[in-house]
């Protein structure tokens, strides 16, 4: 029995939080192909390669710093906290519960920017730095959580969602 919750929690650790991260990302580029205005297609298309040109930049940035001064040797696992995973994950049903209402179209762009950011640093972070595992899990598990319980109350489905209809 052991040998299995370990086996689970392995899993969840180092397959699938990397995978919603993975799939942050994913969704994210779809959901900017769907934008039926031109203009603000456009802006998020940009924010988005923006987005990973600022990681790039603080990915070199810090790798320099590390090969100078050694690799933190930090354990993947380095605890969970549940108050915050379950504030983000309010945040994040919040969010998606106003929808267009809350965040302006016209912000679009640096949002997508902003986020596409913190998608690959935090999974960059996660796998290779290792520091505030625990604030990283905890708000990944907690923010999806959030994100799934608003399509559990919220009258759409996953597929209006990636097709920009669920607002």
């Amino acid at each position: 029995m052991v040998v299995l919750l370990k086996g689970i929690f392995y899993f969840v650790v180092w397959v699938f939080v990397p995978a919603i991260m993975v799939t942050l990302a994913w969704v994210l580029k779809l959901r900017i192909n769907k934008v039926e205005e031109k203009r603000h297609r456009s802006a998020m298309q940009a924010g988005y390669w923006a987005g990973i040109m600022l990681f790039i930049i603080i990915l070199i940035y810090q790798v320099a710093i590390f090969l100078k001064t050694g690799f933190p040797k930090a354990e993947t696992f380095q605890g969970f906290s549940l108050p915050l995973a379950l504030g983000s994950a309010l945040v994040v049903f919040i969010l998606f519960l106003g929808g267009k209402r809350i965040v302006p179209v016209v912000v679009s762009g640096i949002l997508v920017l902003i986020f596409n950011f913190l998608i690959f640093s935090a999974l960059f972070h996660y796998l290779f730095i290792r520091t505030n595992n625990d604030v990283l899990l905890s708000i990944i598990l907690g923010g999806i959580f959030g994100f799934l319980t608003h399509f559990a109350v919220a009258p759409t489905t996953f597929k209006e969602f990636l097709r920009g209809k669920s607002f």
